[in-house]
């Protein structure tokens, strides 16, 4: 049983989620390392029950909406650009156990934490780290993902080529106003054209607004998927 059973397990149910026995230990698992070196490397700006509020429970709002989205996919591949401390990713990638997720993280110790994350969860069989800046990427995705990373006008020429042509962008973000600011330099600045549309969440225990911008590649139609 780990500390937070109580408020995890509550979270869970009210987003519409269950977690088998495996599943919470490895939750719990990542949550122990973060709390372990968050003191030492600066991961979060949060602890205790706020740590599990405003970073746990807050990327696992968007799984029902990313199953929705990735449901076509027989192996989906995800990548968690800016992955820092492994959010959202790791979360994600215990909450979908039928993803490959790459991790996306070019800063030293934030890479050694995450392989060490990620070999104390068992999951390193679907789960990667790849320390690289985000234009030496290679591959594709089904479906690319990033909260508290870069702005969306900084970011989407070079997301561009390593998503997938059906692909899509899933980005976490907060006051809906501060969004459409970003969409409109995207029109102005980006050479890459985009569609987007965007999901409301509700994060029990969270009071600040949250929500999911979508963006697919301009005349890709975004399936109602979600």
């Amino acid at each position: 049983m780990g500390k937070y059973d109580e408020l995890l397990s509550s979270s869970l149910a009210e987003l519409g989620l269950a977690f088998d026995a495996d599943q919470m230990k490895q939750l719990n698992a990542y949550i122990a390392e973060l709390e372990l070196w968050n003191p030492a490397y600066k991961l979060v700006g949060a602890e205790g029950e706020e740590l599990i509020t405003k970073h746990i429970i807050d990327s696992l709002s968007a799984v029902k909406t990313i199953q929705g989205l990735l449901s076509s996919y027989t192996e989906p591949h995800i990548a968690d650009l800016g992955s820092g401390a492994g959010l959202p990713g790791i979360p994600l990638a215990i909450a979908l156990k039928g993803c490959h997720v790459t991790l996306v993280e070019r800063m030293g110790r934030r890479v050694g934490f995450l392989r060490n994350a990620l070999a104390i969860c068992r999951l390193t069989d679907r789960v990667e780290v790849c320390d690289k800046d985000l234009k030496e990427v290679g591959g594709t995705f089904h479906l690319i993902t990033f909260r508290a990373f870069r702005p969306l006008y900084d970011i989407l020429d070079a997301v561009e080529p390593i998503l997938a042509e059906d692909g899509v962008v899933v980005a976490y973000k907060g006051q809906e106003e501060n969004l459409r600011v970003e969409l409109e330099k995207v029109a102005q600045t980006c050479t890459s054209r985009w569609d987007s549309s965007e999901v409301s969440l509700s994060v029990p225990h969270l009071e600040a607004q949250r929500m999911l911008c979508l963006l697919q590649k301009h005349d890709t139609f975004l399936k109602e998927r979600c």
